[in-house]
């Protein structure tokens, strides 16, 4: 039975191991001169003598030099993102489906293999390759990564790259343990479908579909509430010199400033009036007219005595979504794998 898996699977892991391959080359042969910039900026000492903000820009101009590491920074995060959608249409769908499409499990449910044993077997095959194909490429992301992924959790990563840290929804999902998760639920997922539907093309079409959906409600929707959020309050001080946004919308004003947390998942950036209430107040004169300087405009927005709060997910609990998030997604494919089994010893023959 392991023999017959493997004759079926084989074209597929091959071809895994050859995108796999030609993905950690294109790594590997830039990662050692990324680690090298990181090195020499500073950044590894930049928090002992207390200068991360020079280092920083150091780093930056060394990574800006070269397009390539943004290019490849972002092609990581699209291949691991693209992987589980392989996994669960090209390999998860047709597993099942193609048998029940093309009748051919009648002859091999009616030898002496039980289904159970059929299934597990072609589950826990390819089942395991899926997971080690993504665990590989996201070992090989995340390692080429890492030196970016640290500058950006360090004390003045706004002076630094304008590069996404690897909290943020874009992000996470191609870094570390997380991939393997996604992999083994969009395998589960393409199995299910198909001993549901019993249509190649339509398993496919539909394991895309809530692919799509769930990898874009996870992220916006419910990954901010593993774990409540903390939050901190800043007095809103407008200066020279000082990014800041102000927006007036006939006389009605909204203000902010940026936010730097170094490592953090910032979820929202609220201002709040004296009171703790969203400001919603009409905007100062001198913010209004042409005559007024942007001083003048900035000194009647002091004396409203604003304040921002920023709710955020602080760095150190990224490990513990990730650990979260991986765990959900391997309990919801060991679920879909039970009702596979469930749905096919019930199946009848004829």
């Amino acid at each position: 039975m392991i023999w017959l898996t493997w004759r079926q699977f084989r074209v597929q892991a091959w071809a895994a191991l050859g995108g796999i391959a030609v993905v950690a080359i294109a790594f590997v042969v830039t990662g050692g001169s990324l680690a090298h910039l990181y090195d020499v900026s500073g950044l590894a000492s930049c928090v002992a003598v207390k200068d991360c903000e020079k280092a920083q820009i150091a780093f930056a101009d060394g990574v800006n030099a070269d397009a390539a590491y943004s290019v490849l920074y972002f092609v990581g995060i699209v291949v691991l993102y693209l992987a589980p959608a392989v996994i669960g249409m090209f390999w998860g769908a047709p597993l099942v489906a193609r048998e029940l499409e093309a009748g051919t499990f009648r002859l091999t449910w009616s030898q002496s293999v039980t289904r159970t044993r059929w299934l597990a077997v072609k589950l826990g095959l390819v089942g395991v390759a899926a997971v080690l194909a993504a665990g590989l490429l996201s070992l090989a992301v995340t390692w080429w990564s890492s030196p970016i992924d640290r500058a950006n959790g360090l004390p003045g990563q706004d002076h630094g790259l304008a590069l996404p840290n690897r909290f943020m929804p874009l992000v996470f999902g191609a870094r570390d343990i997380a991939p393997i998760g996604y992999a083994a639920f969009a395998f589960a997922l393409g199995v299910s479908v198909g001993v549901l539907v019993r249509r190649t093309m339509t398993a496919m079409a539909v394991t895309l579909a809530v692919l799509a959906v769930v990898q874009m409600v996870v992220p916006m929707s419910v990954r901010a509430h593993y774990i409540a959020p903390a939050r901190t309050t800043t007095a809103l001080t407008m200066s020279a010199g000082v990014p800041s946004q102000i927006r007036i919308n006939r006389d009605r004003m909204d203000v902010s400033k940026p936010v730097s947390i170094p490592g953090a998942w910032v979820t929202a950036v609220q201002t709040v009036d004296v009171a703790g209430h969203p400001f919603t107040g009409r905007a100062p004169q001198a913010c209004q007219s042409m005559r007024d300087s942007p001083a003048e405009c900035d000194t009647e927005i002091n004396q409203l005595h604003l304040r921002q709060v920023v709710t955020y997910q602080p760095a150190d609990r990224y490990w513990t979504f990730q650990w979260y998030e991986t765990a959900i997604y391997l309990s919801l494919a060991l679920a879909m794998a039970g009702l596979c089994l469930w749905r096919i010893r019930r199946l009848p023959l004829s």
